[in-house]
């Protein structure tokens, strides 16, 4: 613990010699954090986790935003990581949780970095991007924030996988993840159908939800070498291609794009009555 507090403590040092430095790092401190859960036990982890955030923020007092924004999320993320790794529980979900609560930290530290650097995250972006549709812009922002750390935690996940591996912890996961993809997806795609009636942010953000378990979905569907499915997923891709070009010009324009979560939920159902039929034959 001692040893890895002491990498990220360098590592917050680094910074704020090599700015440039922080956009490797994003993608590699969960390992430290990650490897910390699997080798140690885990109640020894807040401990961990509060001498990292201390150190690094007294030896970065110049940019302690570094900090903020980089160690913070990162100790989640590797302890998700490594957690799920040790429990062999789903990677799909170790990725998706990792991503939410990026999110979650982004949004909750925007007021904190308009308040150490004087400037609007939001407002920022709107201006370097030159965004007329304010609104818009506001309601797929949750969906922004979430691909962004959604990618950022893929990245993270791919290292730090390939590293424990070598230290011989090994995810094998006992459940049917074919099917908890198909019912995530089924369910995500119906959230944000209802959220579609009153607040199109989460609605968004569920799209991009069902569309992320979807893919896994397809991904076991490859795997099993399930051609029937595959086939189904293709016919779903273009019924609903064929449903948003129909029912696009019957609903108002703020709430259009809730018709992309046709295709997830589509593929999702196909997936799970073929689950159940080969059982039950």
């Amino acid at each position: 613990m001692a040893f890895f507090v002491a990498i990220n403590v360098i590592c917050s040092f680094l910074t704020t010699v090599l700015p440039l430095l922080s956009i490797i790092l994003i993608i590699f401190l969960p390992l430290t954090s990650a490897l910390v859960e699997v080798m140690c036990k885990d109640r020894w982890f807040p401990i961990y986790a509060v001498a990292t955030i201390g150190l690094s923020i007294v030896v970065s007092l110049s940019s302690i935003d570094f900090t903020i924004f980089y160690i913070v999320p990162s100790i989640f993320t590797g302890y998700i990581f490594g957690l799920f790794c040790k429990h062999n529980l789903p990677n799909m979900f170790a990725i998706f949780l990792a991503a939410i609560i990026q999110t979650v930290l982004s949004f909750v530290f925007i007021p904190l970095l308009q308040l150490i650097t004087g400037t609007n995250l939001i407002d920022f972006i709107v201006k370097i991007l030159k965004i007329s549709n304010r609104f818009w812009f506001d309601s797929v922002l949750l969906l922004l924030f979430f691909l962004v750390a959604l990618m950022q935690a893929i990245l993270s996940f791919i290292v730090v996988q390939n590293e424990l591996n070598k230290f011989g912890q090994k995810s094998e996961c006992k459940y049917n993840q074919e099917r908890i993809a198909a019912f995530t997806t089924l369910g995500s795609a119906l959230l944000s159908a209802v959220f579609s009636l009153f607040y199109m942010p989460l609605c968004y953000l569920f799209i991009g939800i069902a569309y992320y378990f979807a893919v896994f979905t397809v991904i076991f569907q490859v795997q099993s070498k399930n051609k029937f499915c595959l086939i189904a997923d293709g016919t779903s891709l273009l019924i609903g291609v064929v449903l948003f070009a129909a029912l696009n010009q019957y609903i108002k324009d703020d709430v259009e794009f809730s018709l992309f979560a046709i295709t997830p939920g589509l593929i999702s159902v196909v997936s799970i009555c073929y689950s159940f039929l080969k059982k039950s034959e």
